[in-house]
């Protein structure tokens, strides 16, 4: 990665037309095929919510992450991650966890996510990342969700 920031809709539309239907329908956990026209018709506001960060090579937007505050449940957020696919599996990921939620901001919150329970690649994310403790939360419907407590 050559670095983060704060992510922008075009930054938004880059990274989804990096993505295959496969790993749009798994991002959204849809059960229909999701091209990248669908996600950002119907979607498009949502990734821009809360606090959006983008992972950079060199010039080009590769990944996006989301975290969006749940008001109900004080120092808990949801996180969300979209990655282009030609890079998956190359640390983005784990990158943008590591900016987006290892420093002292976070220290001491939730974090949520919730996933397909087909979706290996963000299972194994979520199981070995290492800003703390990981929990599997409840499974429904074919959706898993884990919480990852952040030391204080």
């Amino acid at each position: 990665m050559t670095g983060y920031g704060s992510a922008t809709d075009s930054d938004v539309e880059t990274i989804v037309r990096a993505c295959s239907v496969r790993s749009l329908s798994e991002r959204f956990a849809a059960a229909h095929r999701l091209t990248p026209d669908a996600v950002l018709g119907r979607y498009r506001r949502w990734l821009l919510a809360g606090e959006a960060v983008v992972a950079r090579i060199g010039d080009r937007p590769v990944g996006l992450l989301n975290l969006v505050d749940d008001p109900a449940r004080p120092r808990s957020t949801d996180l969300a991650l979209l990655v282009a696919d030609d890079v998956q599996r190359r640390g983005v990921a784990t990158g943008l966890l590591d900016h987006a939620l290892g420093g002292p901001v976070r220290a001491g919150w939730t974090v949520r996510a919730t996933v397909r329970d087909d979706n290996r690649a963000a299972i194994g994310l979520l199981r070995t990342q290492r800003l703390g403790p990981v929990r599997l939360a409840s499974f429904e419907a074919g959706e898993l969700t884990y919480e990852i407590a952040i030391p204080a």
